[in-house]
């Protein structure tokens, strides 16, 4: 697929995505301003508040509206903090941004070398626990383990902080320590799936002739698996990073929420309950535009990790 066949499919995308969002106040039940206004609300207050926030209009106006308002830098006004939402954005960003980065991290610290490990063994005692401990960690939801981490590492030994946030200038080793858990739980919950497909990838590769002739010539383990084996396994692992990444960010409400941070996953689920649509349909459309981001960048690194692939027009 040619660069621009790519574009294409992800203004598509992003443009029903966009159409799905903005009939988000026509799908849901009941009446939003009377949602937000209360009961108590007059027909006039009624009237006027659906009228601000264009509810009435059909979803493509609503969204034509909100493209030209926020190539203006004008994402609207959050009805919870009466804050513009490009603000409350600018503040929950870097939040979120570390914790997904940093968890990434954990997580491919701790998938290289178990997977390499394992593969290099398989049915050995390691590759046993490895496959036993993913299996569990797969099984498990991540809102699960960040709970049994609060429970065993917070109440029961109290070596961290449970809850809360610092700020990371005024109080940087505060911040470290919250970190540790939220950012453990997601790696963790990364990980078990990459090891499994690291791990199957790497067992093929090391099948090949190549592999076998570098093993015949007396290269180190260590090496062979870094130089010769890792890349062509990698694939299918930096496809979950690149999902996982994406996916994420969407969906990084429950850890806040669990550890309440206030990122941009805890600020999605305070607008869902109050529906500030605003704050909603800014989310979404920045959530799907994370995710395809994330996606055409893992396409943009296929040819470089595997020279023999080529996309049409490049």
């Amino acid at each position: 697929m040619s660069r621009s066949q790519r574009l294409i499919r992800t203004a598509v995308v992003l443009v029903l995505v966009g159409l799905l969002t903005m009939s988000l106040p026509h799908l849901t039940p009941g009446s939003p301003a009377i949602a937000v206004l209360g009961l108590d609300a007059s027909r006039d207050q009624l009237a006027a508040f659906t009228d601000s926030l264009g509810l009435d209009a059909p979803p493509h106006v609503r969204l034509g509206d909100w493209l030209v308002a926020a190539l203006q830098g004008d994402l609207g006004t959050s009805l919870i903090s009466g804050r513009p939402v490009t603000a409350e954005i600018v503040n929950r960003l870097p939040i979120t941004l570390e914790l997904l980065v940093l968890s990434q991290v954990v997580a491919l610290a701790i998938t290289l070398p178990v997977a390499m490990a394992s593969a290099w063994r398989p049915g050995s005692v390691l590759d046993r626990l490895a496959t036993t401990l993913s299996f569990l960690l797969i099984s498990t939801p991540t809102f699960v383990l960040g709970l049994m981490a609060i429970l065993v590492f917070a109440v029961g030994l109290g070596m961290l902080p449970a809850t809360g946030w610092a700020d990371p200038v005024e109080e940087p080793v505060r911040h470290l320590q919250f970190l540790i858990l939220p950012v453990l739980t997601m790696g963790l919950s990364e990980a078990a799936m990459l090891v499994r497909v690291l791990r199957a990838d790497l067992i093929t590769t090391l099948d090949q002739p190549y592999i076998l002739a570098a093993r015949s010539r007396g290269m180190s383990t260590p090496r062979l698996l870094v130089t010769r084996a890792l890349r062509p396994s990698s694939l299918s692992t930096v496809t979950l990073v690149g999902l996982g990444f994406g996916a994420a960010f969407g969906g990084s409400a429950l850890i806040e929420s669990v550890f309440a941070i206030p990122g941009m996953g805890r600020l999605t689920v305070s607008a869902i309950g109050a529906r500030d649509y605003p704050v909603i349909e800014t989310m979404i459309i920045f959530s799907a535009l994370t995710v395809i981001l994330a996606m055409l960048a893992v396409d943009l690194l296929y040819p470089r990790i595997d020279p023999r692939i080529r996309h049409d027009g490049r």
